[in-house]
Order: C-alpha cells, then structure tokens, then sequence
C-alpha cells in the first residue's frame, strides 16, 4: 500500500468512528427545542436524543445481515449516506414528528455504519499497527465529539435549528470514506472463498470465534455495566457522604474521560509489551480504583483517581475489539463487532438498576462494581496464563 495512501485510509477511518458517537452532541437544545414543541412533555423532548441509540442498538445487528449481502464498505457508506442526510433534517423543521423520525433515522444511519467502523480496521491492518488504530479509534472519536458538541454550543447561540448544521461535517467523512477506503472484497483484503486456508482450518477457526465471541460479549457486557456505575453513583456518593457537590462528580467524571483519550492513545504501545495480559491488568487497576474512591473522603484524591480509572478503562475496549478482528475470519468479524456493541450498550442500559442491586448506596455500589471487576481480572489473568502454557 503506498505511503501516502496509507495514511489516507488511516484518515478516512478515524472520520467514520467520529460519526459513531455524535448521536450525543446536540443535548444541550433541549431547552430550546422544549419552547418550540410546547405542546409536547418534555420526557418526550429529550426522548430526541436517546431515541438516536434505540434504534442503533438494533441496526448495529442488522449491520452484520446487510454486510453479507452488500459488503462492508458498502454497508458503512450507506449507513453514513443515511446519518448525514437525517441528521441535518431538524435543523429546517419544526414539527416535532418530523424531528422524531430524522433522529430514529439517524440512528439506522449510525446503527449500520458504527460496527464498520470498528471491523474495517481489522480488516486492513494487522498485528501491532492493528492495535494501535483500535487505541486511536477510541481517542479519536472522543475528541471528535468533543469537537462537535463545542461547535453546536456555540451554533445554539444562533438557535437550536442552527446547532443541528454541526452535523455537515459529517460530508467530508463520507467524501474521504468513498475515495480512500477500498472495497475489502474486490482488493484482496476478504477472500470470501477462503481458498486459502482449509476446510478444517476454517472449521477450527470458526469454532474458535464462537468460543470468543460468547466470552468477549460476557466480558463486554460486565466491563460496560461496572465502569458505567461510577458515572451513575458517584454524583449520590459525593453527595450521601458530604465529600463533594454534583458538579464535581461531573468534574471528576470529565477527567475520566480525558485520561481515557491518553489511554486510547496508548493502548498500541500497551498491546504490544504487555499482550494478553493488557487487559486483566486494565480491569484490574479500574477495580482496585473504584475501591479505592469507595472509601476515600478527599475530593482531590477522588480527581487523582478518576485518572487512573480513566486511563485503564479506555485499554478494555479497544483489547476485546482488538481480539475479536484477530480470531475472527474477516467476512464474520462485522458480526461479531456488532454482537460485542449490543453487549456494551445493553451494558450501559442496565447500569443504574445492576448499581441499585449490588449496592443500597453509592459508596457500595462503586466498591462492590470495583469488587467485580477485580473478579474478571483474575479470571481473564488465568485464562492468559493457560493461553500461554498450551502455547508452551
């Protein structure tokens, strides 16, 4: 691959996981658009912005169908085609209904698009650079909507219709996706015969990827619910035991998200000293923080804390990822990302009622979710071991 072309596809790549998470940047119209539709509750108002995620957990399932059919690149343009076109619809609208739509449509649009985001990485790259573009995926699209969720705060000066135009920068994601990123099955990348491999490699292979596919879903899953349980309990925490005010939970909560943008950014580097055991080693160290914010009293040393959680956490995802597009034959790997995603968001979903349930307060729960987490570590540091072992 030349050079320059090369760092294109990088390019191009990047922009499309920036569309994965910009359902999010426009929440800051609510009041706005609440005056517009006064006839409407304002739950129904908000529901504007998580409508958007409702419907990408069910199309990032009907992604991997699609991608059979069509191919991936072709899945992923017409996902983003879809995300561009809906998400600039309510920014010349005021019905309500019409609004309500463009967002559901919008998420088919992300739905669709979002486990390409992730697969064509594996499916392009390999090895050590593989890795450290599944890092750079996660801080890129951090930064990304970052970057867009400004833009929208300052286009909501203007009016609520005007921040939705933020969404145009979604074209020249699509313009460097359709003259960057080849076609994996027609370049060579998927040979969808296999012809490569055997009959019983292909057997094994896929055997393998079941295996996985089942352990990095659990793993997702509980990794997605116990991160997400700070979120949701260190506000009550802070507050129950007269450490902190919300708005410092929110503080606390922004670093954890910016030291996970370094940790993204360094998850290559990571990957590729520490292998297999990156990621128990990442659990681990969230888990041991969370216990640690559990029965600390200082609000600084809780800021110190959320860096280190921050900056482990952001290692997790982008390992299981990492794993999947490794064991997975590339023409299956988009439906395997896209069962792995369902497992992340249903994670996030259920977070509040699984902090409820493993703990009456905020303190236990943030010490019990660390508990759990120390838990997976052991167990997936054993799994590693034995990896090594049977290699042996």
């Amino acid at each position: 691959m030349i050079k320059t072309r090369k760092i294109m596809l990088i390019i191009a790549l990047l922009f499309l996981n920036i569309v994965e998470q910009a359902a999010s940047v426009i929440t800051a119209t609510i009041p706005g658009m609440a005056k517009t539709f006064s006839n409407v509750s304002l739950t129904n108002v908000e529901m504007l912005t998580t409508i958007v995620s409702m419907f990408v957990t069910v199309f990032v399932l009907v992604s991997g169908v699609i991608v059979k059919k069509i191919g991936q690149k072709q899945t992923a343009l017409l996902g983003m085609v879809i995300a561009a076109v809906s998400s600039i619809v309510p920014a010349f609208s005021n019905s309500y209904m019409v609004v309500l739509v463009s967002r559901a449509v919008l998420g088919i649009g992300i739905g669709l698009a979002n486990p390409l985001a992730i697969s064509l990485i594996g499916t392009f790259f390999k090895g050590d650079e593989r890795a450290k573009l599944m890092g750079w995926r996660s801080a890129i699209a951090g930064v990304g909507t970052s970057l867009m969720t400004y833009f929208a705060g300052q286009l909501l000066k203007i009016s609520w219709h005007a921040s939705y135009l933020v969404y145009l920068l979604f074209i020249p994601a699509v313009i460097l996706f359709v003259i960057f990123v080849p076609v994996p099955e027609k370049e060579g990348y998927i040979d969808e015969e296999n012809n490569t491999e055997t009959d019983g490699k292909k057997s094994d292979q896929s055997q393998t990827g079941k295996g996985l596919l089942i352990t990095l879903m659990f793993l997702m899953f509980m990794a997605m619910v116990c991160f997400m349980i700070l979120s949701v309990k260190l506000p009550t925490f802070l507050v129950q035991n007269k450490i902190g005010t919300a708005p410092q939970a929110a503080t606390a909560w922004s670093i954890h998200n910016l030291a996970g943008l370094l940790g993204g950014m360094c998850f290559g580097y990571l990957y590729k000293h520490l292998r297999q055991y990156l990621l128990p080693a990442g659990l681990a160290l969230v888990g041991l923080g969370f216990i640690m914010i559990g029965f600390t009293k200082v609000m600084g040393i809780i800021y110190l804390l959320n860096i280190v959680t921050g900056f482990a956490a952001s290692n997790v995802t982008p390992y299981i990822f990492n794993r999947i597009s490794e064991v997975a034959l590339p023409q299956n790997a988009p439906f395997y990302t896209s069962l792995a995603l369902v497992g992340s968001n249903f994670g996030s979903f259920i977070s509040p009622y699984a902090g409820s349930f493993i703990g009456k307060t905020g303190k236990f729960a943030i010490i019990n979710a660390g508990i759990i987490l120390i838990a997976l570590a052991v167990i997936t540091l054993v799994a590693s071991f034995r990896k090594v072992k049977t290699a042996n």
